[in-house]
């Protein structure tokens, strides 16, 4: 893992969240994923991982941004589970293999299911997952197979 393309991706995202190209903005945040990027490096780097390509950044990114058209309708369920003034919920619990070979890619899987409203991956081990949703449809993108493809594809060179 090189500690270049982490920092670079760290304050790319901070010029995101805070939306501000002000001096001190600009500045904390640099130091602020300067910081954050060597010391994650540092603790969390092994010396099988592989740094990850300008493709597989530029896919992550485009990822993310697919994300949104997964969490704005799971979010639009959960506010009217919300709204109705009484929650008629049916949670469960479901265990999940993935076929997803890397740490990276597994762990970007599990973030990505906690990220959309009404699920939540409770834990990660090895490769199977075990997540908590509000209702059973929301498990049907993970049972699918949806987020895992794209992952796949980005991150595995799976089609």
């Amino acid at each position: 893992m090189r500690p270049i393309s982490l920092i670079v991706g760290l304050f790319g995202f901070w010029l995101v969240l805070t939306a501000g190209l002000g001096g001190w903005s600009v500045m904390i945040g640099l130091v602020l994923a300067s910081l954050i990027g060597m010391a994650a490096v540092h603790l969390l780097a092994r010396p099988e991982d592989r740094a990850l390509s300008a493709g597989e950044l530029f896919g992550l990114a485009a990822y993310g941004i697919g994300m949104v058209g997964l969490i704005l309708p799971a979010a639009w369920q959960v506010l009217r589970l919300v709204m109705q003034g009484r929650i008629d919920i049916d949670p469960v619990v479901i265990e999940h293999q993935t076929r997803l070979r890397r740490p990276l890619a597994r762990v970007a899987l599990a973030n990505s299911i906690t990220l959309t409203p009404g699920t939540h991956c409770v834990d990660l081990d090895e490769d199977r997952l075990t997540i908590h949703c509000l209702e059973t449809r929301f498990a049907q993108p993970i049972v699918d197979g949806v987020l895992e493809q794209r992952l796949a594809r980005l991150l595995e060179g799976q089609s």
